[in-house]
């Protein structure tokens, strides 16, 4: 079984996700580290034009999640560069260091050529090549960044030709010559892994302008796959947490540690079987998830947030008694009812909508190994991704840094109105008393949520 380490856990050795990126002035890294992080404060361009210290720690109050070292590109005879890159990679990959204090990837920023210009100077093949005999092998991305001024040139190039093209056959035909240009440019790439005897490196390219939303998503995807092929589970763990740019690294994360607290404790290695309620479990669970996806917001680890969940779960135990969700208002309610010392239950349940049945069973159920309680994990795990799922493509969108009431109402509807939650639902309902392992239980997660989430995505 993997590692049952729970994203919290995580969080607290990691830290953050350490990165390098290297390249010259211009390349558009503050821009990229904007895109891929989701904030307005990277300041990679705080020196001046060619000047940056490579040892600073770059951190963001956007998001916490993350450091950033910056390194100036190289310039030809610049062998004072290379070796201050040099002597820093050495530095943080030494074995001895913590996890935390590593280096867990470097990005080679160059702009994409856009006349047949070279792709890299000697001091970044020299770098690659060093890279490649070192001990330790750091993940590193070759970012051809700025792949929109590509497109670009082939647009006027066309222009020139027939100033009369429609504007749909424009897009369609510059954005084919500029893919048959990067073509070329990667084939260069290779001759030139072929004259240096290395084998070739991952590369994407990458654009932060509006309609180039995949090429920084790959990204992502690409250098989730490095670090979790070079380094620990708990590296690329805390990649999927940093990043804010790629759904499916996002997805892959939940599903591989959102059940982990629970798996832990059905494998014995640490009491609570028998021993703690039903719902101090799903509240672990609620927040390793949450955790995961890295919004800023006040309300996704709130009791009224946890209601409305359980509104949501509930008819894989009973039948529902009502057939749409509460409001916000009705939530809060209930909330302030259930808190008072002398409220009955059955007033606030009926507000909210819950069954008086599923209430009474869930505030007294012990976490045990029996079917109805695994049931109730599983639905409870997937349907949380789902929202959470939901609540990503608001948070896609321009000017939203914190995620409001607004944001989770709208992307909890969606997602209590779409198909995939009533299959999902339907799915597991049908499992009857079955009782699975701990394998078994991450097997079926991540089987709901490939077939009826990630397969059903848009992006």
């Amino acid at each position: 079984m993997e590692s049952v380490s729970t994203i919290e856990e995580i969080i607290q050795t990691v830290q953050r996700f350490r990165i390098l990126s290297v390249g010259r002035s211009g390349v558009g890294k503050s821009s990229l580290i904007n895109s891929v992080f989701r904030m307005n404060d990277a300041r990679v361009s705080h020196f001046k034009p060619g000047e940056a210290d490579i040892q600073q720690e770059f951190t963001s109050q956007d998001n916490p999640y993350f450091v950033l070292h910056d390194s100036k590109g190289f310039e030809t005879g610049d062998l004072a560069t290379f070796e201050t890159v040099r002597q820093f990679i050495v530095g943080r990959s030494n074995e001895e260091l913590e996890l935390k204090e590593q280096l867990h990837a470097l990005w080679l920023c160059t702009e994409t050529p856009t006349a047949g210009g070279r792709v890299f100077e000697a001091g970044d093949e020299k770098l690659l090549q060093f890279l490649h005999g070192f001990r330790s092998q750091i993940p590193v991305v070759i970012v051809f960044t700025q792949y929109d001024k590509l497109v670009r040139t082939k647009e006027a190039e066309l222009l020139e030709d027939d100033e009369g093209i429609d504007s749909a056959a424009l897009k369609r035909k510059s954005e084919k010559e500029a893919g048959k240009a990067f073509e070329i440019c990667v084939q260069s790439l290779q001759r030139t892994m072929d004259r240096l005897k290395i084998p070739m490196p991952y590369y994407v390219k990458v654009s932060v302008r509006p309609h180039y939303q995949e090429d920084v998503s790959a990204l992502v995807e690409v250098t989730r796959s490095i670090v979790e092929e070079r380094l620990n589970e708990e590296a690329w763990i805390m990649w999927a947490i940093a990043q804010r740019a790629s759904l499916p690294v996002k997805i892959n994360a939940c599903v591989t540690k959102g059940m982990s607290y629970y798996s832990r404790l059905l494998a014995g290695s640490v009491p609570g079987i028998g021993q703690i309620l039903l719902r101090a479990c799903l509240a672990e669970v609620h927040k390793d998830i949450i955790r995961c996806w890295n919004f800023k917001s006040e309300v996704l680890n709130g009791e009224e947030f946890n209601q409305l969940m359980l509104h949501l779960v509930q008819d894989v135990q009973v039948t529902p008694n009502v057939s749409t969700s509460p409001t916000i208002d009705t939530i809060s309610q209930f909330v302030t009812l259930v808190t008072a010392a002398s409220a009955p239950i059955a007033p606030p349940v009926a507000i909210l909508g819950l069954s008086y049945i599923f209430v009474q069973w869930l505030s007294t159920a012990i976490l045990t190994n029996a079917s109805e309680v695994q049931r109730l994990l599983l639905v409870y795990t997937v349907d949380l991704i789902g929202v959470m799922r939901e609540l990503f493509y608001f948070m896609l969108q321009p000017n939203k840094p914190l995620a409001t009431w607004t944001e989770l109402q709208e992307a909890f509807e969606a997602y209590e109105r779409s198909r995939s939650r009533q299959q999902i639902h339907n799915s597991i309902s049908v499992q009857g008393e079955r009782i699975m392992t701990a394998d078994g239980i991450s097997e079926q997660v991540h089987y709901l949520v490939m077939e009826y989430l990630e397969n059903q995505m848009s992006m």
